[in-house]
């Protein structure tokens, strides 16, 4: 797309280019974001599917983002276009680049159409600053400076550089400084360069020694410049690093991150650097581990190096690890997961590290949502959030989400695992004094597991179980000896046996050997426990009444394998099937019924977070459940004309029959028939892409059994190439019968299109797009409420209810109706 045919708006001080004209509820929405951004607010924002807020959401955010660092939006990796300065004197004539705009001493760095002081609405200390001041009396000192944190890194190679201060206040407060920095000023006397990594590129030297001449009129002087004053001046960590908030960008799925760096392609702003977070499952091309049932276990054997192996691809993520570097191989706009995956293996560089590495350079993170909520995933990913940007988009599910991030389930069978592990470290003595207390742990929960497994209610068919609540736990723990003010003690001896180290062998004095550490699955089952014990000891055990601590026993098929055989993954050849065996199991699970407990450690520490999804409503609850103040909310309109689209609800059939999609109703051959007489009529009327979302698998299956067998499937079939979503199974598996769909509707053929059917919550239903030819109808059938019967939704419901009028929770009951409301307008949404 030319340039010509951008569109340009200033929102809230901020220029963003826009791909066309944009409608009125994207514009709302930049106008939203921006606000929020400027004011460290919080936003809520819903907006239709299909009415353009990923494009908005991408472009207000990144906008917002350049306009810190002052550079021009398309040349992000090019030279800068020369402004001239406002002030005359030596320091600044002499020393400043000319990137950045009028950043003297009204230090809001824009291009030239934008006056400073609209920007962030910061008065200039400089008389002779052209700027008129129009938001600037609006705004507090504190509250600008909040505002405008920090902003240029944009250092110009091997050149020096003050950073001017910028409000009055604080040249008040200059005295108070100076006491501070002596120190910083003897380490740079001694002829030290310190090395910064701007957003865009890394930054060989930056010398700090004063240039002569400073002005006092703009007290640009080395020493106020690079005090660490914690609201005014610019905040650095102690890398040295300019502290330009990053955006992370959380959607659910894998597949809708493709198709947000889709659109982040169409923008003014695809150069800018980015990395897509993913699991191994996606990004992991080592040929022993992808074969491999668990893929994080097997990849974190090689990396240490257990059975002699080593990872060939770790070793070469060098090779693709910084912005440049990826550039230099040709990934430079907007890329996706697949286009590095294909050049890792290509350069035989891992891509999974790779993407972990380019976080630090990167002013845009995409990844899967829960890695932002799930405590144990920013730790294992080092994603750190404090005083950063997170948007999360499809956030109808957030609560879930957040309420999975801080719940954990452990089996019985892992718990002995980890015992019978830990027992042979402490009796080889193995960094004892650390194995020991870990084992106790594991003992007293496996006799306390066993005690209590009598004593189990039945639920359900070979299903039951007991349920403590989160206070009745901590006393059980008590007993345990994992208290309050043990529990600290407990999380030292684990982080302890973690650290890699080597011994010398005393035999050959010089040979060192790595001290043994506990396997892969062993450190994800303590961590899981230790981050649910850390949520119900945090705080004076301020979270305990937000869980439920349940015992289930369960019968499953559980794969055998010999237990003689140690090496079990080499020993096993890839095609041999495993004895199968139905056992008894046992699972302890800690469940959260708080999705604010996740949140809780994000809500303080960022800059601001950004909830958008097409439903949304009611509003209310969201605040409510997660324990956030969204300042900022906003009900978009869609963007398409009401003579446009039909959507009613159809309380019969061809015949006649009533379509009442009860469970119980479902179960009747009429209501089958009657509802697949009604789908073929649709399909024969209405030409290319069909969807059909039915309420559960179950009764996908039933539908599908009973339409073989009355003919009426094969019937569909010669209108339409019928397509199921599969429950489970491989990604490719699905991404094939997907573009089967997008074909069948392309490239007519004797067929009329395609019917999709699928499943309302499952893949299909959420986030992915179906524009055009490609969804001509959406049918849902039912209304997909969740299971009733589920032990965790019951606790939820009666978890609101108990709640619902001191914290203004949704009670039970409408809780329970909306979770159904949402997927079916998602549904509806394609």
């Amino acid at each position: 797309m030319t340039s010509s045919a951008w569109s340009e708006y200033t929102i809230g001080g901020v220029k963003i280019s826009f791909p066309y004209k944009a409608y009125p509820s994207q514009l709302a929405m930049m106008n939203s974001i921006v606000r929020g951004l400027n004011s460290k607010q919080h936003c809520l924002l819903e907006s239709p599917t299909g009415s353009g807020k990923s494009l908005a959401l991408l472009c207000s955010a990144l906008a917002w983002q350049q306009s810190l660092s002052g550079k021009p939006v398309d040349e992000s990796l090019s030279k800068k276009g020369e402004v001239p300065l406002s002030c005359c004197c030596t320091c600044h004539s002499k020393n400043f680049t000319n990137g950045d705009v009028n950043q003297v001493t009204s230090h809001h760095f824009n291009r030239p159409s934008t006056p400073p002081s609209e920007r962030n609405g910061i008065s200039s200390t400089c008389q002779d600053s052209p700027e008129k001041t129009t938001l600037a009396s609006k705004l507090s000192a504190k509250k600008q400076a909040s505002v405008c944190r920090d902003e240029n890194d944009d250092f110009q190679v091997e050149k020096k550089r003050i950073r001017p201060l910028e409000t009055a206040q604080q040249i008040r407060k200059r005295h108070c400084f100076e006491k501070e920095v002596h120190h910083l000023d003897a380490k740079v006397a001694a002829g030290k360069t310190t090395e910064l990594s701007s957003p865009l590129r890394k930054i060989n030297s930056f010398s700090l020694q004063n240039p002569p001449g400073h002005c006092s009129r703009c007290c640009c002087s080395t020493k106020q410049g690079n005090s660490q004053d914690s609201s005014n001046t610019i905040k650095k960590d102690q890398g040295g690093k300019s502290k330009i908030p990053k955006i992370y960008f959380g959607t659910r799925t894998h597949k809708q991150i493709a198709q947000i760096t889709r659109e982040l392609q169409r923008t003014a702003y695809s150069g800018v650097p980015m990395t897509i977070l993913s699991s191994r499952d996606h990004t992991c091309v080592h040929p022993d581990v992808v074969g491999n049932f668990n893929r994080n276990e097997k990849c974190m054997e090689l990396l240490d190096g257990k059975n002699g192996k080593s990872c060939y691809f770790y070793h070469g993520i060098h090779k693709i690890s910084d912005q440049h570097k990826l550039q230099t191989e040709g990934i430079s706009k907007a890329w996706d997961i697949e286009e590095l995956v294909t050049l890792g293996k290509k350069l035989k560089a891992c891509p999974y590290y790779t993407a972990r590495e380019l976080i630090e350079d990167a002013d845009i993170v995409f990844c899967p949502y829960n890695y932002l909520l799930d405590a144990q995933i920013r730790e294992s990913m080092d994603i750190n959030l404090k005083e950063q940007i997170v948007i999360l988009d499809e956030a109808h599910n957030i609560e879930d989400c957040a309420r999975e991030s801080a719940s954990y389930s452990i089996t019985e069978v892992q718990l002995r695992f980890a015992r019978d592990e830990l027992d042979s470290m402490v009796n080889n003595n193995i960094r004892k004094k650390d194995h020991e207390p870990l084992r106790a742990v594991c003992y007293s929960l496996i006799n306390w597991l066993e005690a209590n497994s009598e004593h189990l209610v039945e639920r359900d068919y070979e299903s039951s179980c007991k349920i403590w609540s989160g206070s009745e736990m901590l006393l059980n723990l008590h007993k345990m000896g994992i208290t309050t003010a043990t529990f600290p003690i407990l999380q030292g001896h684990f982080s302890a046996v973690l650290q890699k180290e080597e011994k010398v062998l005393p035999i050959h004095g010089k040979e060192s050997r790595e001290v043994p550490i506990i396997s892969a699955s062993t450190q994800i089952m303590l961590k899981g426990l230790f981050m649910v014990l850390d949520y119900l000891f945090r705080q004076n055990s301020r979270f305990a009444d937000d869980y439920k601590v349940a015992i289930q026993q369960t019968y499953s098929w559980i794969n055998q394998t010999d237990p003689s055989d140690k090496n079990e993954f080499f020993a096993l050849p890839k095609n041999k099937k495993r004895l199968r065996q139905k056992t008894a199991v046992h699972v302890l699970n800690f469940w959260c019924l708080n999705p604010a407990v996740a949140f809780s450690d994000i809500n303080g520490k960022v800059w601001t977070i950004v909830l958008t999804s097409g439903t949304l409503s009611p509003m209310k609850s969201f605040s409510s459940e997660l324990g956030v103040t969204f300042t900022i909310q906003m009900e978009a309109n869609h963007v398409i004309n009401n003579s446009q689209v039909w959507v009613g609800t159809i309380g019969s059939g061809p015949k006649g029959r009533n379509l009442c999609a009860t469970f119980q109703r479902t179960e009747t051959f009429e209501f089958q028939d009657e509802v697949g007489a009604l789908l073929l009529s649709v399909c024969q009327t209405v030409s290319q892409g069909i969807l059909c979302f039915l309420p559960s698998y179950k009764l996908l299956e039933k539908l599908k059994e009973r339409w073989l067998y009355t003919g009426l499937w094969h019937n569909l079939e010669l209108v339409k190439t019928v397509i199921v979503e599969p429950q489970g199974g491989e990604k490719t598996d699905f991404e094939e019968l997907l573009q089967v769909y997008y074909d069948a509707v392309k490239y007519k053929g004797e067929k009329d299109g395609a019917l999709l059917v699928a499943v309302c919550r499952g893949k299909v239903s959420e986030g992915l797009d179906f524009s055009d030819d490609n969804a001509r109808a959406v049918v849902t059938i039912g209304i997909p409420f969740p299971n009733v019967k589920d032990l965790q939704v019951e606790l939820k419901r009666r978890y609101n209810d108990q709640h619902s009028k001191l914290r203004g929770l949704l009670p039970g009951r409408q809780w329970y109706e909306i979770q159904a409301y949402r997927a079916l307008n998602q549904a509806l949404g394609r």
